[in-house]
C-alpha cells in the first residue's frame, strides 16, 4: 500500500489494487481477466510471497466481496510501472525526435539481411542518421544491427562499403528465403534482400533434368534455391570471390543440397568454358558487367541452345528497350571457341525488377540463345521479341 503523502516518482502511478498470496495468483489473474478488471498499462508487481494487479478502475461492494471470499485478496491502492510500449511503426518511433519535413523524406522501406539492417538515407537525412537508426531497433525486434550504405557495389568480388550506425558492430548474419538458410558476412560478399522474388521466379522456371551455370553465384541465393526447388537439377555456382565460394560451400551443406551445387572459384569467362556446354541455363546477376561476359554465357549452353537470365541496368523511360539492345549487340560481337558460330537470341520476356535511382533501374531479361553457323539463311539470325 502507499503510505500517506508520499510523493511518487514520475515514472510510475497509483492505481485501485488487488493483492493476493503467489499460490492463488494464476487464478487471480484468470478472475480479473474474465471480469475485465486488470489494467493492461502497466506492469504487475511481483514480490516474494504475493503478486499485487492493478485494476482499470475502484470496485464495486459485490466485486470486492467476490474477491475477498474466492482469492482471500487485500484491496487497496499501489503503485506501478507504465508498461513500455514499442511503437508500431518508424513515424511513430520517431515522432517528436524529427522534424516533420524529415518524416516525409524517410525511404518506404529499408533492406534487411537476417537481422542486420542497411539504411540509405537522402542527403537532407543524414543529421538524424542516429536517432533513425536507433528508431529501426526500437520498432523491429528481429534487428540486431544497422549499417549505413557508404558507397557503391565496386570491385571484381562486388563488394559495398558499409559504416556501423547502431546496435551490434557485426556483418555477419544468417538470411532466410523461402525454406533457405544463407550465412552472409555484408562486408565480405554481394547480398541483395530485394531480389528474393526474382530468385523464386527463376527456380520455378528450371525442369527436372537440367544443368544450370550460375556466373556470378555470390552465397547461393540463385543455385541454393534451385537446387532445394527442383529434385533433379545439376547447379555450376561460379565466382571470384574467395570468400563467397566459401560461404555457398558451406550454405550448401547447411541446407543439405551439396550434391547438386558444384562451387567454382575464379573468373566466369575462364570456368564457364571450361564447362563440357551442356548447361541448359545460364544467370548472369552482375548488372554494370554482364554484357562483358555473354560470350562465355553462350560457350556454356548446350549446342540445342538455352535460357539465359540477364541482368542489368536500364536508363531512362524505355529502360527494358534499351536492354534488350544491349543483350542484342553483346550477341552480335559473338567471339566464341569457333570463329564460324553466330548467335540467335530469342527474347522470351523482359521487365524492370525494382528503381535503383530516378531515371535508372534494374531491368532482367530472359532469352533462349542458340549457337548457329554462320552460312545459315540470314533471316534466321535475326533478333526476335516474343514478350
Amino acid at each position: 500500500m502507499i503510505p500517506e503523502n508520499e510523493v511518487l516518482p514520475k515514472n510510475r502511478s497509483a492505481r485501485p489494487s488487488v493483492r493476493v498470496q503467489r499460490k492463488s495468483a494464476q487464478r487471480a489473474i484468470q478472475l480479473l481477466s474474465k471480469m475485465g478488471l486488470v489494467d493492461r498499462d502497466f506492469n504487475l508487481k511481483n514480490e516474494e510471497k504475493t503478486l499485487t494487479v492493478p485494476l482499470i478502475r475502484s470496485l464495486q461492494t459485490m466485486e470486492s466481496e467476490l474477491l475477498q471470499r474466492e482469492l482471500g485478496a487485500i484491496l487497496g491502492e499501489d503503485e506501478f510501472e507504465p508498461r513500455k510500449k514499442s511503437p508500431r511503426t518508424l513515424e511513430d518511433a520517431l515522432s517528436g525526435k524529427i522534424s516533420l519535413e524529415a518524416l516525409k523524406d524517410l525511404p518506404k522501406s529499408f533492406d534487411i539481411v537476417g537481422d542486420i539492417s542497411i539504411l540509405e538515407l537522402a542527403p537532407q537525412l543524414g543529421l538524424y542518421e542516429k536517432t533513425i537508426a536507433q528508431a529501426i531497433l526500437e520498432v523491429h525486434s528481429n534487428v540486431k544491427a544497422v549499417f549505413a550504405k557508404a558507397g557503391p557495389v565496386s570491385g571484381a568480388e562486388r563488394v559495398r562499403p558499409l559504416r556501423h550506425v547502431a546496435g551490434e558492430e557485426r556483418t555477419e548474419t544468417v538470411h532466410r528465403e523461402f525454406g533457405c538458410v544463407f550465412r552472409v558476412d555484408l562486408s565480405k560478399v554481394f547480398f541483395s534482400p530485394r531480389l528474393s522474388t526474382e530468385h523464386q521466379r527463376v527456380a520455378r522456371q528450371v525442369a527436372e533434368g537440367e544443368r544450370v551455370v550460375d556466373m556470378f553465384a555470390g552465397v547461393g541465393p540463385f543455385s541454393i534455391l534451385i537446387a532445394k526447388t527442383v529434385k533433379n537439377v545439376n547447379v555450376d555456382a561460379i565466382d571470384s570471390n574467395p570468400e563467397a565460394a566459401r560461404l555457398i560451400q558451406e550454405n550448401a551443406r547447411t541446407n543439405k543440397v551439396e550434391s547438386k551445387v558444384h562451387v567454382h572459384l575464379g573468373d566466369a569467362r575462364t570456368v564457364a568454358r571450361q564447362l563440357d556446354g551442356r548447361a541448359t541455363r545460364a544467370i548472369m546477376n552482375h548488372p554494370s558487367a554482364a554484357k562483358e561476359f555473354v560470350d562465355a554465357a553462350c560457350d556454356a549452353l548446350q549446342p540445342s541452345g538455352g535460357v539465359v537470365h540477364y541482368y542489368t541496368f536500364g536508363e531512362g523511360e524505355n529502360s527494358e528497350a534499351r536492354a534488350k539492345s544491349e543483350l542484342e549487340k553483346a550477341c552480335s560481337g559473338y567471339q566464341g571457341a569457333l570463329a564460324e558460330i553466330s548467335i540467335l537470341t530469342l527474347f522470351l520476356r523482359s521487365f524492370s525488377i525494382r528503381t535503383i535511382s530516378r531515371g535508372r533501374s534494374l531491368a532482367a531479361l530472359s532469352a533462349w540463345i542458340i549457337r548457329v553457323l554462320s552460312e545459315m539463311n540470314p533471316l534466321l539470325l535475326t533478333t526476335r521479341s516474343v514478350a
